[in-house]
């Protein structure tokens, strides 16, 4: 499995890291994208930097282009987003507006061209 973290502006208000198979098991999910940075609409809606996003509305998302294309479905206004704090799982409202990036879909990062060089 590829660990994705997904970067946004400041619009968007939070970045998310897919987390790995045995820290989902440990705490009883099947996939979830954890709060690494949040902006300021994430800030607005009372998520946390560790909270686990594990579903939109009542939907449970199962990867990244399921996270991205349950946004792009939805209409102007507010999304309850299903997170997992801690024991406590949680509807954390939060405004759609604030969260789509334009053109509706997540954009995956595109692979570094960094090269570390020795001197």
């Amino acid at each position: 499995m590829r660990l994705v973290t997904v970067e946004s502006h400041d619009r968007l208000g939070l970045s998310l890291r897919e987390l790995p198979e045995a820290t989902l098991r440990s705490i009883g999910l099947g996939y979830g994208l954890a709060v690494i940075r949040l902006g300021r609409a994430g800030e607005l809606a009372g998520l946390r930097v560790g909270d686990v996003v594990y579903g939109i509305g009542e939907t449970r998302i199962r990867s990244l282009h399921d996270f991205s294309k349950a946004l792009a479905e939805q209409r102007e206004g507010r999304v309850s987003l299903l997170v997992r704090r801690g024991k406590n799982d949680l509807q954390v409202p939060m405004e759609v507006g604030a969260l789509r990036p334009e053109g509706g879909m997540l954009k995956l990062p595109r692979p570094s061209k960094d090269t570390l060089l020795r001197t």
